[in-house]
């Protein structure tokens, strides 16, 4: 067959067309899914015929009983957890091998029988037996070959005993539209159940029949007592294949291509549609295919197969001479040619799709699943492993096994048993799984309990059911004797086989000890002592049996037979129990009704209706009691009724009980003719004729007289009129406990009962039936507009201790018990009950008399008196329960566990008659003494483990939720209590997100989850008086977030039921499950850690260096930089476009290699300790999964790097804690390997000397370190002597390493460890100021990084090291040069660390450049710098190199980028509270004005500013430049504007903050200073005396003297000196010499690529030499407000210095010394 790439049949494709579906799935077929959970002979069945029918099969069967499976079970059940996993596995594998034996022998596995397996071949006739058995015998050699002896790890030996049988076989099908099984049936069936009987253990059997038809003179035998069966002990000798056997095309070649995992999907491959789907041939589907003929079937089928059989023709099977049919080529219709199997059709497109329709008319998948249970089709459904199925479960097992009398119909009369069997099984929540039909007759196998079907009563419903079923059957002709065995308990429970067949199964003791108490005592009901135990059905019910021995059984205690007797019937409804003490809490509910009643009672209006929806053991019964006793103070009847699970199926059942009720309470009879009053009523509606209309509702058995027609509504209208009758008297309170079991006919009489005066109804349900109508009766109840749900939730707990005093009939319990109440019980009542139980019949809490002693009332707590008043004292009980018919009345007595064993107490009792039983006892002195509860002497609260019963009602709960939902639950339950949503869907198998987020806001609804961020303490009770609903979710969401109504953040609302979930995982699942959530949380810590320098935490880098270097040039421009580089020459680009948000725009000749490869690098804003103290949780969480998943060096890694994280913190008594539990960790490490890791070592020794470090232990961080180094190989000595030795040893090996020609070697784990521990000495002996061992290690690590190719951090950090003590300035260079060359080629490498020590680097390149005059390379160095510290937010680094990349931007003319430059300081300082920077940033405003562009911020902005920032006293030393830069620029604009008084008072700081330091910016400061000397002298020359002004001119005169002497060591102010100087010389009229200085500036401001000062120069040149008239348009620029755009005029804009001359008019002095008011 062709099959497309990937693999899928053309057949497979073409069905999924038809079907809608792609052709190639990705997930598995329905088929594919389905077809291994049942054999053959059902996938090929003709599943259109009508049921029941049978077919008949020439066939050899072999059946293996395999012995050691009850003993494992037990066994393995008895480790718990992990021996779960164990007997999974065991038993796969076991039965997995004699599966692959079966199926690789060409057989199939008709069933399996818990641990038995049942075997068939099929063949065409009679002539092919002969090698047939062969073929079996063979098969059953190889599996006592293999399986015969099977030893388990736990000491337990499994064997197999088979036999073999050969002849016909029927096979009837049998079932509903619901479910279906197949019963074999015959003389083969009966042949090899004897053969099977008459083996030992390791033995093969054969029956008469089939030790004919063998070869018998191939095996060594012997035979049986009976001398016909015989035992096959091996072969006698090999048998010889003949050449044709060798060429033949063998039987069950599809059998081959299930084995090989082939298309079992869709098995009918080859086979045409008329052969595929016909029940009649015989072999045809199990060997060769079919020609596409159409000929007569050859199906030996018995005589039942006549109803309604198919008439269409069948095709025959060719011819018996299988073997001698070559192999030929094939070739389809689209021209491919394959080899196919002799026989095979040739089967082209056309033919595919007749039987592409056949497939889809059958509805082959929906067929099968009628064949599987439906726990397992939930997790089909869900696409979940099956795996999640197998579990050791406490169930109820029923096996009932019935002798049908001869000469019957078996077909019908099994189909009649079956429809009994499956019917009152699921009455009951019970699962028929399997039907047997052996010699001691037919078997049906019920499961109570399994997944999905789990409730709290199973075996009272096992036992109700069973002994239902046998009523029936017992009158059911045809069947001699019912006899059925109840157990309950542990079993495993899950599917069976191999992954080419499977089945789900139950295997255990249990199941053993049913099926013999079923053959034991025949004809009865029997069952076991745990049954008896926890069924808690009343003891008059049971008779207990002698016992007798049975096989494989040992201590089998107590065995009674399950009866009912009239008087004890469970069809009859009973009324609500009545509790003898108050209610707690439920006031609001309390008060719903009591205003239903009032209204009531009124008569006015119609009340409302309510239906009281809540969880089993919720506290719904005990609400309802109360609305009794409510009622009955405000007069009004109440009828009660509690139904059970029976009453579902019984129709009128609550209608008929209400009903009469109602007629005997208002004081009518039931013979509804004999009230005139009512016979009256009906008559004036002409309905008194009609009263066989009440015959269903009522029971009776009223005639219909003859003539008379019904109208619709009769019967409603005849009803309500009765019932009027009887409200008239009184009104009626109906309440109805476990509506959910109401029937439907009742549902009915319930609508029209609701719109009845005089009637209340209350209903008390579970939410399942409000949620989901039971049918449309029950909708229309619940739809009504008078119809109110109220959803009942958990009992506060502040009522739990009062509550547990009821229970035990106490006055007190300790605070230990209601701490752990509320832990266990989360308010549940029921809960509650069955832990105090629980406790007290394990003698673990006592019930005592308070002896008055201080001891009995310590750390003890007392509820109320109120809550412990009895309601009923001991005459008016006994008159409740005598008025209200005790026998159909449960009271709810306080249970006996909880009495007092004292004998005195009892005698007491005896001898003072009249004595009140309670929990107040008088004595002989008159004092009254209590009772009190108290755990037991030794007892310890906090080990007292959750009873079973608790674990099986939390069973329950997760058993009746849907399959995905399951699913989650258990995944969550991994996670712990609390757990990200996200989590979950990753850890999910096979998860679907929809149907998953679905599930999730159902889990929240039925209480099972809860927003993890829900508010606690006052504001929780804020927000529920403001109505806001308990569930609503508190997780912060983001604007777009789609699934805003889904928490992010969710957690369990009950403890034990996530411990229950997490336990009843298997061992193997929960570390599928770990693994996966290890998984998940490594991905989210390695998006934080790759923020992270690796070094940090100790890591190894992400990739190894190999990989880095080959990936370098591909990754070299791979990222756009912040930094865009363009063509400046391109006259076409439009550099604003290109400039993106807070980016500069730099021309990429001026950008150094390193600096583009550093802005490629990712951006790193977030500080490395807010990235730490969210990783140190991720931490926590992998190491708790890891160590449950049984991971320990895994978790030792993890603990290690969670102690580096913490030290990061400094919090060294944390990362102590971690380390011991390292230490911890290794002791239990049994691989010396990895526990004697040197690096590994070595990590521990530096983590514990940091420890040391940061808890004041010097000495012991040094020896550790120390330690740590000797491990590593690396020599640290301790005198002086040996430093200096060793010092200069290094010093000559780093030299010979650096000259060496041969190529480095690649750094290793050790290398790696090794750098890491000098890095840490080196920081030890810095900070204790040891030089001499710090440049040692400085040496030692040179040593490291140049005689290997070391990670990238490690070499800057030796080359940083080592330049901080290099003092020769030509070293340093070659060493900057060299590190700046390698960062280069490594920069994917850089951490930012390295990144800070670059930039650090770069700054001081940068302050160099910019000093001698390389503007060019200054730009390009403070550009990185900066670039790097905006990404790491270091401010220290960028408080340097800002001042200077300003400055490199303004003297090259960048105008635009210095305002973006401005742009991103500007944005900075909003969020930063550095005053120098912000200095900076006005500063530069300034300057900007003061060149002529439009300002970022107004003048006045900056004055505001300097004005507060100047006055301030606080200035530091280093404060001293950025203050005098800024009070100099301000007093050049009021300069240049002529307002000489303001520049005055700006001008006086230059002498306060006067600095010696010479640096650029400094000298910038004071160029400015001396501007402001020379506008102020152009003025003043003809206003002052000669005296000021020789005074003014010695003041220029000595400060450009020292503005030149700075020139000395800055050479790059040379210019502005020079410009200056000419300025100077025009004022005292020296123009030759200003224009040599003019023409000297010009020339070094070319040389320095001074663009700034070239142009102004050369505008002063053309202004002063030539007097060419130059507009000034500085004003009108400088003049302009804050972000007021104007079109700029093309020109430049720089300020022109003013020559005045001598003679100037009078006015202009007057102008002069006008006071200027704009400073204050």
């Amino acid at each position: 067959m062709t099959k497309d790439r990937k693999g899928t049949p053309k057949i497979i494709q073409l069905i999924r067309q038809a079907q809608g579906l792609a052709p190639n799935p990705e997930e598995e077929s329905a088929l594919k899914k389905l077809t291994p959970h049942v054999p053959g002979i059902v996938t090929f069945a003709n599943h259109s015929r009508a049921l029941p029918w049978t077919t008949s099969y020439t066939t050899v069967l072999m059946f293996a009983d395999i012995s050691g499976f009850t003993a494992i079970c037990e066994k393995y059940g008895a480790m718990q957890n992990a021996g779960i996993d164990q007997l999974t596995k065991t038993l796969n594998d076991y039965l997995g091998e004699i599966v692959e034996n079966i199926v690789s022998s060409e057989g199939d596995v008709l069933k399996f029988a818990g641990d038995a397996i049942l075997a068939v071949w099929r063949v065409n006739d009679d002539t092919e037996l002969n090698a047939t058995v062969d073929q079996v015998v063979k098969c059953c050699l190889n599996i006592q070959d293999r399986c015969g002896a099977w030893e388990t790890d736990i000491g337990v030996t499994l064997t197999v005993k088979m036999g073999v049988s050969a002849g016909e076989m029927s096979v009837t099908f049998l079932g509903n539209d619901e479910y279906r099984v197949y019963v074999e049936l015959g003389p083969a069936i009966r042949e090899v159940n004897e053969a099977e009987h008459l083996c030992g253990a390791g033995h093969i059997v054969l029956s008469p029949t089939a030790w004919e038809l063998c070869t018998q003179s191939l095996y060594n035998h012997e035979l049986l007592e009976d001398q016909q069966h015989a035992r096959i002990l091996s072969f006698w000798r090999p048998r010889r294949s003949s050449r044709a056997e060798t060429q033949r095309d063998g039987s069950l070649w599809f059998m081959r291509r299930r084995k090989m995992g082939g298309d079992w999907g869709i098995a009918i491959t080859g086979i045409t549609a008329a052969t595929a789907f016909s029940e009649g041939a015989s072999k045809s589907l199990f060997t060769k295919p079919i020609p596409i003929v159409n000929d007569a079937s050859s199906s030996k089928s018995n005589d039942d197969e006549t109803s309604n059989e198919d008439t269409s023709p069948a095709p025959t099977a060719s011819s018996s001479r299988r073997h001698s049919e070559p192999v030929h080529r094939t070739i389809y219709e689209n021209g491919e040619e394959s080899h196919a199997r002799p026989g095979r059709p040739k089967m082209g497109l056309n033919k595919l799709r007749s039987v592409v329709i056949t497939v889809k008319e059958m509805r082959l998948d929906e067929c099968l699943r009628l064949y599987i249970l439906h726990p397992v089709l939930k997790k089909l459904d869900d696409n979940q492993p099956l795996e999640y199925l197998s579990e050791m479960r406490n169930v109820t097992v029923v096996f009932m096994n019935l002798i049908l009398k001869e000469e019957q119909d078996t077909t019908k009369l099994l189909q009649d048993v079956f429809e009994v069997v499956y019917r009152q099984s699921k009455v009951m929540h019970g699962c028929l799984n399997k039907v047997f039909f052996f010699d001691k007759g037919c078997t049906f196998l019920v499961i109570f309990g399994l997944p999905g079907y789990k409730h709290e009563k199973d075996c009272a419903h096992a036992l109700i059911c069973s002994h239902k079923m046998k009523s029936i059957l017992d009158k059911l002709a045809g069947i001699s004797s019912v006899s059925i065995g109840v157990t309950t308990g542990g079993t495993f429970c899950g599917v069976v086989g191999n992954k080419n067949r499977h089945e789900y199964s139950v295997i255990g003791r249990k199941v053993n000890m049913a099926a013999r108490l079923m053959m034991h005592y025949p004809n009865k009901v029997t069952c076991g002592e745990r049954t008896f135990q926890q069924s808690r059905l009343p003891a008059i019910n049971f008779r207990v049996l002698g016992a007798k021995r049975m096989k494989g059984l040992q201590n089998v205690g107590v065995i009674r037979e399950y009866v009912e007797s009239s008087e004890t019937s469970t069809q009859a409804v009973a009324k609500i129990p009545l509790f003898q003490f108050p209610l707690l809490g439920r006031e609001s509910e309390i008060e719903l009704i009591d205003n239903e009643l009032r209204r009531l009672v009124s008569g006015q209006e119609f009340p409302d209706h309510y239906i009281i929806s809540g969880a089993s053991g919720i506290g719904k019964t005990r609400l309802l009691d109360h609305f009794i006793r409510l009622a009955e103070t405000k007069n009004v009847n109440v009828i009660s009724g509690a139904l059970r699970l029976q009453h579902l199926h019984i129709s009128n059942c609550l209608s008929n009980y209400i009903f009469q009720v109602m007629l005997s309470s208002s004081e009518f009879s039931d013979r509804i003719d004999t009230e005139p009053e009512i016979m009256n009523a009906l008559a004036s509606h002409d309905l008194d004729s009609k009263l066989y209309l009440l015959n269903s509702i009522q029971g009776s058995a009223y005639q219909k007289p003859k003539g008379i027609t019904e109208r619709e509504g009769d019967l409603s209208k005849i009803l309500k009129i009765i019932i009027e009758k009887c409200t008239a008297r009184q009104p009626v309170l109906v309440l109805v406990d476990d509506a959910q079991n109401v029937d439907p006919l009742s549902w009915r009489f319930l609508c029209w009962l609701r719109e009845m005066s005089g009637v209340l109804i209350v209903l008390s349900s579970r939410p399942a039936a409000v949620e989901v109508p039971p049918c449309d009766f029950a909708e229309q109840y619940m739809d009504s507009s008078n119809v109110r749900v109220i959803d009942l939730g958990v009992l506060d707990t502040r009522h739990l201790p009062a509550l547990a005093c009821q229970i035990m009939d106490v006055v007190r319990i300790p605070c230990e018990l209601e701490a752990m109440l509320r832990e266990r019980t989360q308010g549940v009542p029921y809960w509650c009950e069955q832990l105090l139980i629980d406790m007290t019949e394990k003698k673990q809490l006592i019930v005592t008399y308070d002896d008055g002693s201080s001891t009995m009332r310590e750390n003890t707590i007392a509820p109320n008196a109120a809550q412990l008043k009895r309601v009923f004292s001991d005459h008016s009980l006994e008159d409740v329960l005598d008025e209200n018919d005790n026998d159909q009345i449960e009271y709810n007595r306080v249970n006996s566990s909880f009495r007092v064993e004292d004998e005195e107490v009892n005698r007491q009792n005896q001898q003072t008659p009249g004595m009140l039983l309670g929990y107040c006892l008088t004595i002989k002195d008159n004092k009254p003494k209590v009772k009190v509860a108290m755990f037991s002497p030794h007892v310890n609260p906090k080990d007292i483990e959750v009873p079973l019963i608790m674990k099986e009602l939390i069973i329950a709960r997760l058993d009746s939720m849907r399959a995905s939902e399951q699913l989650i639950v258990k995944c969550a339950a991994v996670l712990g209590q609390t757990f990200p949503r996200d989590m979950i869907e990753y850890i999910l198998p096979k998860v679907q997100r929809v149907k998953a987020r679905k599930s999730f806001k159902r889990l929240k609804q039925i209480g099972i989850f809860e927003c993890a961020n829900i508010p606690t303490g006052r504001a929780a009770r804020l927000l529920q008086s403001n109505g806001l609903h308990p569930e609503a979710c508190f997780c912060p969401k983001m604007e777009d977030d789609y699934n805003a109504d889904l928490c992010n953040v969710m957690r369990f609302k009950n403890n034990l039921l996530q411990q229950t979930a997490y336990n009843i995982l298997m061992e193997s699942q929960r570390l599928d499950l770990h693994n996966k959530t290890v998984e998940y949380l490594e991905n989210q810590a390695d998006e934080i850690r790759k923020r992270i320098p690796y070094y940090l935490l100790y890591r190894k880098p992400k990739d190894s260096l190999d990989n880095k270097q080959a990936r370098r040039h591909s990754l070299f421009v791979r990222r756009t930089s912040k930094v865009c580089v363009v063509d400046l020459d391109d006259k076409d680009q439009d550099i604003p476009r290109m400039r993106r948000r807070g980016g500069l725009c730099v021309p990429k000749e001026d950008i150094d290699p390193l600096i583009k490869a550093v802005c490629q690098l990712d951006d790193g804003h977030q500080k490395i300790d807010e990235l730490v103290k969210i990783l140190i949780p991720l931490y926590q969480e992998m190491a708790r999964h890891m160590r449950a998943a049984k991971d320990s060096q895994l978790v030792v890694e993890v603990l290690l790097e969670h102690a580096a994280a913490v030290i990061l913190l400094k919090d060294a008594e944390k990362a102590k804690e971690i380390m011991d539990a390292v230490d911890e960790l290794l002791q239990e490490i049994s691989d010396k390997k990895f526990t004697n890791d040197v690096s590994r070592l070595s990590k521990i020794a530096r983590i514990r000397g940091k420890i040391s470090y940061y808890t004041g232990d010097l000495d012991g961080a040094q020896r550790w370190l120390r330690h740590a180094a000797k491990l590593l190989g690396i020599h640290q000595p301790i005198t002086a002597v040996k430093i200096w030795w060793s010092t200069v040893r290094a010093m000559i090996r780093v030299r010979a390493l650096r000259n060496s020609p041969l190529t480095r070697r690649p750094a290793t784990d050790k290398t790696l460890e090794q750098g890491y521990c000098l890095s840490d000495l080196q920081w030890l002996y810095r900070e204790t100021g040891n030089t001499s061992l710090a440049f040692l290690t400085t040496i030692q690590q040179m040593t490291k990084v140049t005689g290997r190719t070391c990670h990238l951090h490690q070499v800057v950090e030796s080359y940083s090291a080592l330049m901080k003590f290099c003092q020769i300035e030509h070293t340093k260079k070659k060493l900057e040069t060299e590190l700046f060359e390698i960062c280069a080629s490594r920069h994917m490498e850089l951490s930012p660390s390295d990144l800070i020590m670059l930039a650090s680097m770069y700054t001081d390149m940068a302050i160099n450049h910019l000093n001698s005059g390389n503007l060019k390379k200054a730009l390009s160095s403070s550009t990185g710098a900066y670039e790097v510290c905006d990404r790491l937010n270091n401010q220290d680094i960028g408080l340097v190199v800002s001042p200077v990349l300003a400055c490199c931007l303004i003297l090259t003319l960048r105008n635009d980028q210095f305002s973006e430059f401005l742009q991103r300081l500007r944005s900075f300082i909003c969020y930063s509270d550095g005053r120098i920077l912000r200095a900076w940033y006005y500063t530069f405003c300034m300057e900007r004005i003061l060149n002529g562009d439009y300002p970022l911020q107004s003048v006045q902005c900056c004055l505001d500013f300097a004005t507060n920032y100047l006055r301030s006293l606080d200035a530091v030393t280093n404060e001293y430049v950025p203050r005098l830069f800024l009070a100099m620029t301000i007093a050049v604009w009021f300069s240049r504007k002529g307002r000489w008084s303001s520049a005055q008072v700006w001008f006086d700081y230059s002498e306060l903050f006067e600095t010696r330091i010479v640096s650029f910016l400094s000298l910038y400061a004071l160029s400015r200073k001396i501007e402001v000397m020379l506008l102020s002298l152009n003025t003043c020359r003809v206003t002052k005396s000669h005296s000021a002004l020789d005074q003014m001119k010695r003041q220029i005169t000595r400060d450009l003297r020292r503005l030149y002497i700075g020139c000395h060591k800055i050479t790059s102010m040379l210019p502005r000196y020079y410009h200056l100087k000419a300025y100077y010389c025009m004022l005292k009229k020296s123009k030759c010499l200003a224009k040599w200085y003019l023409k000297k500036a010009r020339k070094v401001a070319e040389k320095h690529g001074n663009l700034f000062e070239l142009a102004w120069v050369e505008r002063h040149r053309r202004v002063w030499i030539e007097k060419v008239d130059l507009s000034d348009q500085w004003t009108d620029v400088s003049e302009t407000s804050q972000y007021c755009w104007t079109p700029r005029p093309k020109g430049p804009h720089l300020y022109t210095w003013p020559i005045v001359p001598r003679t100037v008019n009078r006015e202009m002095e007057s102008m002069q010394q006008q006071p200027d008011n704009s400073i204050t």
